[in-house]
């Protein structure tokens, strides 16, 4: 009789454990695009996606090297659908968009950008970039300030200068293996790798000066313990009059996103203005 308790006891445990978990499909759902397409411009295809409110205020989302529209799928793009119609682009290269050789820039993507807000006759966004998305959202808003409401970046730099010593060594030693391997291989995978790493050696190349022209209201997010060299992050902030500046204790680079849901949306929705 005790064998048996125990084997119904352990029965309803289970269920009791399998009812008390969240349900997936919901979520599931939310990140489910309400508009996709892959679509030619500048020349050169771009692949993005459409998530969250179709008639709420855009919200444009911006990877880090070598991400596509999917990066911010595990972290904050379920709660920014709450709130904003959240556009997602693969930045050349990556996800389902073009490599062009030799057109890995930072002022390429940002043209891209703008190509693509004039496709969806977007006027103005917000915009959250990360690592190389943060640096490529602050060179689309020093060529475009008018088209952008308000700017939030995390682990960005404006130059190589900014980043730790020893991680840029290590970017640039992968970049020259990467160099080898696309001279030596006839494979164009090679080339597009390189040509992303590539991104991370000698780009940007803006000045403190150059970005105290920027106007629009700037969000400066980075860890306690980034890549990013702290006095770095910090000159940025106070080279953009008005910036905002959080420093996520005991964050890294990536793993600020361990605090996505107690820091960083919340933080995100402040400074877009979300009630």
């Amino acid at each position: 009789m005790s064998k048996r308790i125990r084997v119904l006891s352990l029965i309803l445990a289970v269920v009791l454990m399998l009812c008390s978990m969240p349900v997936c499909s919901a979520q599931d759902a939310s990140l489910q695009p309400i508009a996709y397409e892959v679509v030619n411009l500048n020349g050169v295809n771009i692949e993005y996606g459409i998530y969250g409110q179709a008639d709420g205020e855009p919200l444009l989302l911006l990877p880090p090297n070598g991400g596509d529209m999917h990066s911010f799928d595990g972290s904050i793009l379920p709660e920014m659908t709450k709130h904003f119609k959240v556009i997602c682009m693969s930045p050349r290269a990556t996800g389902k968009s073009d490599w062009v050789e030799g057109a890995m820039t930072f002022e390429a993507m940002s043209d891209d950008i703008a190509a693509l807000l004039d496709y969806l006759n977007i006027e103005k966004t917000r915009i959250f970039g990360f690592s190389d998305g943060g640096n490529l959202g602050v060179v689309f808003t020093l060529a475009h300030q008018e088209r952008v409401e308000a700017l939030a970046i995390m682990g960005s730099n404006i130059n190589t200068w900014g980043t730790n010593t020893f991680d840029q060594i290590q970017i640039t030693y992968q970049y020259i293996i990467l160099c080898i391997e696309a001279w030596l291989y006839d494979d164009p995978e090679y080339g597009r790798r390189r040509d992303i790493k590539g991104m991370m050696v000698g780009q940007p190349s803006l000045t403190f000066e150059d970005i105290s022209a920027i106007k629009v209201p700037v969000l400066n997010i980075f860890g306690e313990h980034d890549m990013i060299q702290r006095w770095h992050s910090k000159k940025i902030t106070k080279s953009i009059e008005g910036a905002q500046e959080l420093m996520i204790v005991g964050g890294g680079h990536s793993s600020c996103f361990d605090q996505t849901e107690t820091v960083i949306n919340p933080a995100l929705l402040d400074f877009y203005g979300v009630a």
